[in-house]
Order: structure tokens, then sequence, then C-alpha cells
């Protein structure tokens, strides 16, 4: 697979929008490190996006500001949109920072080094199939993905 498809398939990842099938070969053994740069370069993208509208911004601001009050509503709705943008762009961003730290956590050789690396991966594994068949979680899924932060919430899981 050529590296503009490989880089669309990382993308779509992060979506949650790829079949079980691709997603089982990112997560193969000789693609961590492919998987690694492809979202660290995703990283890399957004990041320049997100400096060009601020570049676009300032410009806009400067031109509208030069125009005086008539232009304060133009500019008000061109910050709006600059800024709805930003926003959406550093959401994803979080998103594929969030995958890099899960692929950076994979051991490269796909063998797990501890019952905690197992475990915790377990939990990742079992949250991200849930959300990738649109599955409800139950109070106990929460209270188990509650453990990957360090928290015990079983006790209170109300299965009535």
């Amino acid at each position: 697979m050529n590296d503009d498809a490989f880089a669309r398939i990382v993308a779509e990842d992060v979506k949650n929008k790829i079949a079980s099938s691709q997603r089982e070969y990112l997560e193969l053994p000789s693609n961590r490190g492919r998987w690694k740069k492809a979202l660290a370069s995703l990283i890399e993208n957004l990041d320049e996006q997100i400096s060009d509208i601020l570049d676009d911004e300032d410009a806009d601001r400067e031109r509208y500001e030069a125009l005086g009050p008539s232009a304060a509503a133009l500019l008000a709705e061109t910050i709006a949109t600059y800024d709805s943008r930003r926003h959406k762009i550093e959401r994803f961003k979080h998103y594929v920072q969030m995958k890099l730290s899960r692929v950076e956590s994979l051991p490269e050789d796909g063998n797990f080094t501890s019952r905690e690396e197992l475990f915790e991966n377990a939990i990742l594994q079992h949250k991200r199939l849930m959300e990738e068949f649109d599955m409800e979680p139950s109070a106990a899924d929460e209270a188990l993905w509650a453990t990957l932060d360090g928290k015990w919430e079983f006790d209170s899981v109300n299965m009535e």
C-alpha cells in the first residue's frame, strides 16, 4: 500500500470510519512504525492548518479594520468562521494525539510485556469495538473504562 493510501486509512481510523480488516492491517506489528509516522505527520499537517488559519485571520482583521466601523459585522462573522474551523481542527488533532499515544504504547512485536499492559490494551480494544459497532455502553462498560484513568467505579454500578 502506498503512503498516501496508508495515511488516508490512518486518518479515517482516528474518526472510527474504517472496516475491521483495515484496522487489523494497521495493527499488524510490521505496520507499527509506519502507523506512528503517519499519525505524527497528520499532527504536523493539522498544526500547519491551524497556523494558516491564524495568518488568514490576522490578514482579514487588518483588512476589515481598515474599512472602519462599517465592516465590524463582517469582521465578527469572519472571525467566528475562523474560530469554528480552528476548533474543529484542534478537536480532531486531540483525537489524533490520543491515537498516537495508544499506538506508541503498543509493543513493536505484538507481544505484551506484562499482564497490566495486556489488560490495558484489552480494555482499549473493548472500548474501540463498542464505538466501532455503535453499541451503547452499559454502566459496567463505563466502570471498566474508568480503570484506565485509575478510578474504581464498579461499586456504583447498578445492574437493575
